[in-house]
């Protein structure tokens, strides 16, 4: 019973709840429940976690908070989590490495920056963010700089990176 007692004080420490431990879920907010239910999944130290969307039903500033906790507590114990969002943001902001799927496949997977700068398919650059798709044609490919005549005539310049389909 001392050993479970001890466990269950660290796990809400790490989580800034040891002064709620005898209060009812009723009793607690949002915010508050969700660090609860991070401190029983942390409380066997498993070698790995797997969250679902876990901030799903906190406001915006309530999931931003909670992201510094989960990303603090996760880098102090050192543990592998696998964390399923749609949200682009908490998962640039979550991430060490970022699997992008498609169709129930791995689009592209990689550390944030990369995928954010070098998306290899105009899903994965569409998923990430704000995109601006222009159409045109390929005139020159040299020195690792690609050069597009678009539809209007217009000429650009850049680094190509593997978009196809417009």
């Amino acid at each position: 019973k001392e050993e479970i007692r001890v466990a269950v004080h660290e796990a809400l420490s790490l989580v800034h709840m040891e002064n709620h431990a005898d209060r009812k879920p009723g009793q607690l907010s949002g915010g508050q429940q969700q660090r609860v239910a991070f401190a029983r999944a942390i409380v066997f130290k498993p070698p790995l976690l797997l969250m679902d969307e876990p901030l799903g039903a906190l406001d915006r500033q309530l999931r931003k908070e909670v992201q510094y906790e989960l990303k603090r507590v996760q880098k102090r114990l050192g543990l592998t989590v696998i964390y399923v969002t749609h949200d682009q943001d908490e998962a640039l902001f979550l991430s060490d490495t970022i699997a992008i799927m498609e169709n129930g496949r791995i689009a592209q997977a990689g550390a944030p920056p990369e995928l954010y700068e070098s998306p290899k398919s105009r899903f994965v650059a569409e998923f990430l963010g704000e995109s601006n798709f222009v159409s045109g044609k390929l005139s020159a490919l040299s020195d690792g700089r690609a050069t597009v005549v678009l539809a209007n005539g217009a000429t650009v310049r850049g680094r190509p990176i593997g978009l196809s389909g417009g």
